[in-house]
């Protein structure tokens, strides 16, 4: 008797933690795969009770498929959000493979001279419109899909018309083109690959090039975000744009971005003689 008491008691102080009476909280997992966490009230060799929704319940440990310990300490060190980020469709000008909520509109703006409205009309589907001043209309629709292991894949078709040049016969600045892209990550923080094609009369040749962005939530107000994108004309690399932006939740509606833009340009080198241009970024984004 006195030999059990003592393999008991040196069991119990070799597996639970010193203090946890008001210390500790436990995360079980049934046999049938349910998870569980409370508060340890009582624990000995066959048995362990927990303080669940204010209510002691006691499971037998050879009933568990396992149990674990957290400290407060360790809470302490968990940084979890409330929140997703506001801008995880988006990163400064991409888009990841998530699309906007089915029934939801949001409006994204870039220096306060561009618009672009996403309306999210299907758990797959969203369909886009935007504009720059008064004289391209973009629109576009978007398929999305999620896949196993946290990826995410999606494509847009997207075309813009210039009304202005159409009502004089120009067609020069009416094109089309496609974002395919995957996104591996979560509404917290992810990153994509994507890839952009777009054929415009103007240029007599059909632009293309790939992108690389990535976001992450530092706070729970704030994104850090960024994006390097290169493109190709006529089978030559014409430049590379690297953005970063940190993002502001200014309330559950409505979120700020600021940052800076490099663009190395070959055209703007030659005509101006210098490496890359350095640009401040700022927008909007607003959720209706």
């Amino acid at each position: 008797m006195i030999m059990m008491m003592s393999f008991q008691n040196l069991w119990s102080q070799s597996t639970a933690p010193n203090n946890y009476s008001n210390d500790t909280i436990v995360v079980i997992i049934t046999k049938n795969n349910k998870e569980l966490r409370g508060l340890l009230i009582e624990e000995n060799l066959t048995t362990i009770s927990l303080e669940i929704a204010n209510e002691v319940k006691t499971y037998r440990k050879n009933d568990l498929k396992s149990y674990r310990y957290i400290t407060r300490n360790q809470i302490k060190s968990i940084k979890e959000f409330d929140n997703p980020n506001p801008i995880y469709t988006k990163y400064c000008y991409l888009p990841s493979a998530f699309i906007t909520e089915k029934g939801t509109i949001n409006t994204n703006s870039h220096y306060f001279i561009t618009s672009n409205s996403k309306i999210g009309i299907h758990k797959n589907f969203e369909i886009s419109f935007g504009n720059i001043f008064i004289y391209n209309v973009f629109s576009s629709i978007t398929y999305s899909k999620e896949l196993k292991n946290s990826f995410n894949a999606g494509i847009s078709l997207l075309g813009n018309f210039n009304l202005i040049n159409a009502s004089n016969g120009v067609n020069d600045f009416s094109g089309w083109g496609l974002i395919p892209r995957i996104t591996f990550g979560d509404e917290f923080g992810n990153t994509t690959i994507g890839f952009i094609g777009y054929q415009l009369p103007i240029l007599e040749s059909f632009c293309y090039g790939g992108y690389l962005a990535s976001q992450k939530k530092i706070a729970e107000r704030f994104t850090l975000a960024g994006e390097i994108v290169g493109l190709t004309v006529d089978g030559h690399n014409v430049g590379v744009i690297n953005n970063i932006i940190i993002n502001f939740m200014r309330n559950s509606r409505e979120n700020w971005s600021a940052g800076i833009s490099i663009i190395n340009f070959e055209a703007v080198n030659l005509a101006l003689d210098i490496n890359f241009i350095t640009l401040p970024y700022i927008g909007i984004q607003r959720k209706f």
